[in-house]
């Protein structure tokens, strides 16, 4: 069977092999393996194997198998996630060169699959995404816990109110209770009292440096409540 048959050049790191199996596929075919490529053998590779061989099928077409990426789940979930291998690097100098765009696809698709602030930093860092509007670009794509603490430090990274505000603006239009409360504590933290909307969520001024003392903190004013001193 055509996963069996990807799973074991995989395994033995038979990349030349590899490209000629789907080189020799019709195009009926060729769909069923990015098929069992992203939910059947990278969704089985322990971090390094995975990123190697997600690199070696993204230079072979990078079109079809950059949404292999979302695989990656498996590895976030389970704490083993690790961006500092040599083919994360090799990936990046590979897309830096041909495709510098799907640099921020890949950091898009990965995010809703992240868990932890190390997890969302490793992939910003590992990848070169530095500009902090950027990292809001990607950030904003999500609607978690973790996406809402991890913009509100970037903002503070930033300090730009404009930006503040652009993303408040972009939080409310979600309507629903955590977003604004997310709006709410930026809106809190840069002052901006021009936004529009009543805001039932109220932080005082000696709270304000306690917000993101760590994510349980933020979590607890995400929620509604008092921050904790």
């Amino acid at each position: 069977m055509l996963k069996e048959r990807a799973y074991r050049l995989v395994k033995e790191r038979k990349w030349n092999e590899l490209a000629q199996l789907m080189e020799s596929l019709s195009n009926m075919e060729f769909r069923r393996m990015e098929r069992v490529m992203r939910e059947e053998v990278l969704t089985e590779l322990p971090n390094e194997l995975f990123w190697e061989t997600l690199l070696h099928i993204i230079i072979y077409k990078r079109a079809a198998f950059l949404s292999g990426v979302m695989a990656v789940g498996h590895l976030a979930e389970g704490g083993t996630l690790d961006f500092g291998v040599e083919a994360v690097r090799r990936l990046y100098d590979h897309l830096k060169e041909t495709h510098r765009e799907s640099l921020v696809k890949l950091c898009n698709m990965m995010m809703p699959l992240l868990r932890t602030e190390k997890q969302v930093t490793g992939m910003f860092e590992a990848l070169h995404i530095e500009q902090e509007v950027t990292r809001l670009s990607v950030l904003l794509k999500d609607d978690t816990p973790l996406s809402y603490f991890l913009i509100f430090k970037t903002l503070k990274m930033a300090d730009d109110k404009i930006v503040a505000r652009k993303c408040c603006m972009v939080l409310m239009r979600r309507r629903n209770d955590r977003a604004f409360n997310a709006a709410c504590l930026i809106k809190a933290y840069f002052g901006l009292d021009d936004l529009p909307g009543q805001f039932s969520l109220t932080i005082e001024p000696y709270e304000l440096s306690h917000i993101d003392r760590n994510y349980d903190t933020f979590l607890h004013a995400l929620n509604g409540k008092r921050p904790q001193i």
